[in-house]
């Protein structure tokens, strides 16, 4: 995705929430209470509500938004920025290309979203050809002989 396709799907804080909510339940949300796995939306609160014990879980509950006051919107535009960069940004570039006054509340969103984009690298094994900072590499598989 370019950033220019980026700005208008997701052109306000409601298309970022709508996106997010979508993404949560394909993965499944379950209830912290009881364990329960249906739940329904409460689309006035932006939160769904287990269909057993009437718990509810926010949006952010569970995921590393959790406890940032930060908008979805700012999230969102920090992982565009994160991601499209071949050699990063820093929170202080990211602090100004947000507009955002407090460099403390990026530089904890900064962290968090390079945490859970290791996890999510961490999970996969990479195979076959691979381009490695402007070179190719191939990836030998190791067979064990008995």
């Amino acid at each position: 995705m370019k950033i220019l396709d980026f700005l208008n799907t997701f052109p306000d804080e409601d298309s970022c929430k709508e996106h997010f909510r979508l993404k949560r339940e394909l993965r499944g949300i379950s209830c912290k209470k009881c364990g329960c796995t249906k739940h329904y939306w409460l689309k006035n609160k932006w939160q769904w509500q287990c269909s057993t014990c009437s718990f509810r879980t926010t949006l952010r509950s569970g995921t590393i938004m959790e406890h940032s006051k930060l908008p979805f919107m700012k999230w969102y535009q920090a992982i565009i920025f994160i991601t499209f960069s071949k050699k990063g940004i820093s929170a202080l570039e990211l602090q100004r290309q947000l507009s955002h006054s407090r460099y403390e509340s990026i530089w904890s969103m900064v962290h968090k979203i390079r945490k859970a984009m290791g996890v999510e690298n961490n999970q996969k094994k990479l195979t076959g050809m691979i381009e490695f900072d402007d070179g190719y590499f191939e990836v030998a598989t190791s067979q064990k002989k008995s």
